[in-house]
């Protein structure tokens, strides 16, 4: 790894998450006893007081003021180019680092120079472990997924089994919400994917650390929090077309046209099943009508972006 006098480099990306993000960054200068680290918080033109509150009561860490929304692979590499670590540290705002998470991530890195990524093991704010390691997408999975046919055993999802998550492996997605990549890996593949503007991004990032050769390990013996949902709680339906955007950008990155047409189709089908049974539960299930009509309204407005625009050809805006 490259001389410094940081080990690590954290990066993170806030938008209008005050409190979660002095808890994250308490919790990182707590549980960090062995790596020497540094904080950047690059702020996406909050409007809560983050900003304040971050000098206020952590003076010390780097902060990176944007002028607007730029999205979380633009903002996470506006922080790398600040980082002067031998490794960088994605951490979300909703995440609680445990004890000596970043010493023992950082350490295996140090110990595995054929590793590009490592992330660990993370729980909900329930204690359970979550499926955090990925496949990469495919037209299996996606009909594993998309189409619930998971359920049956004879077809997987992206997610690997929960009966992976109590040893060290290899996997090809790791999850954005905690993530160290080595700085010769970084340097190799480059950083984020700034067409993704929120979600996908990370999935990407794997693709492109597997094809120029940089292994990604899942080590449960780092842990931390992912409570999830930290920035996106707020606008739940914009969030469900962000993602149908993210996906289908990956696919047109990394798959030929017969394949992205295929799964165009798994998804249009998958939205419209969702629409009629959540659209039956509203009907019947009164206390659950208010869930019931985000999910009927977040999959209506998929299926028209889907029908009409260029989905599978262009790049998606994200207006």
């Amino acid at each position: 790894m490259r001389a410094s006098g940081v080990d690590v480099s954290v990066v993170i990306v806030n938008w209008n998450t005050r409190a979660l993000l002095l808890d994250v960054i308490a919790s990182l200068r707590d549980s960090t006893q062995e790596a020497s680290m540094e904080i950047i918080v690059v702020d996406n033109a909050s409007h809560d007081g983050s900003q304040a509150a971050l000098r206020e009561h952590h003076p010390e860490v780097q902060l990176i003021q944007n002028d607007a929304n730029l999205g979380f692979a633009r903002a996470n590499n506006i922080g790398f180019a600040a980082a002067r670590g031998r490794a960088l540290c994605l951490v979300n705002t909703d995440v609680i680092a445990l004890d000596g998470v970043i010493d023992t991530l950082y350490a295996y890195l140090v110990a595995h120079p054929e590793v590009g990524a490592v992330g660990p093991r993370t729980y909900d704010e329930h204690g359970a472990t979550r499926q955090n390691c990925r496949r990469f997408p495919s037209l299996a999975n996606a009909l594993g997924d998309h189409l619930w046919l998971k359920r049956t055993g004879l077809v997987q999802g992206r997610s690997l089994p929960m009966s992976t998550y109590d040893r060290t492996h290899r996997a090809d997605v790791l999850s954005g919400c905690f993530l160290m990549v080595r700085r010769d890996a970084f340097e190799h593949v480059g950083g984020l994917d700034e067409d993704f503007f929120f979600y996908g991004e990370d999935t990407d990032w794997g693709k492109r650390f597997n094809d120029a050769g940089w292994g990604c390990v899942y080590l449960p013996e780092a842990e931390a929090i992912h409570i999830g949902g930290g920035s996106t709680k707020a606008y739940p339906v914009k969030y469900y077309l962000v993602m149908e955007k993210s996906d289908l950008l990956y696919w047109r990155k990394h798959h030929p046209l017969p394949r992205r047409a295929a799964y165009v189709a798994i998804r249009l089908l998958h939205n419209l099943i969702a629409v009629a049974g959540w659209s039956a539960i509203w009907l019947v299930r009164r206390r659950r009508r208010e869930h019931a009509a985000l999910k009927v309204h977040g999959n209506a407005v998929n299926t028209v972006w889907l029908l009409t625009r260029k989905s599978l050809v262009e790049t998606p805006g994200w207006s």
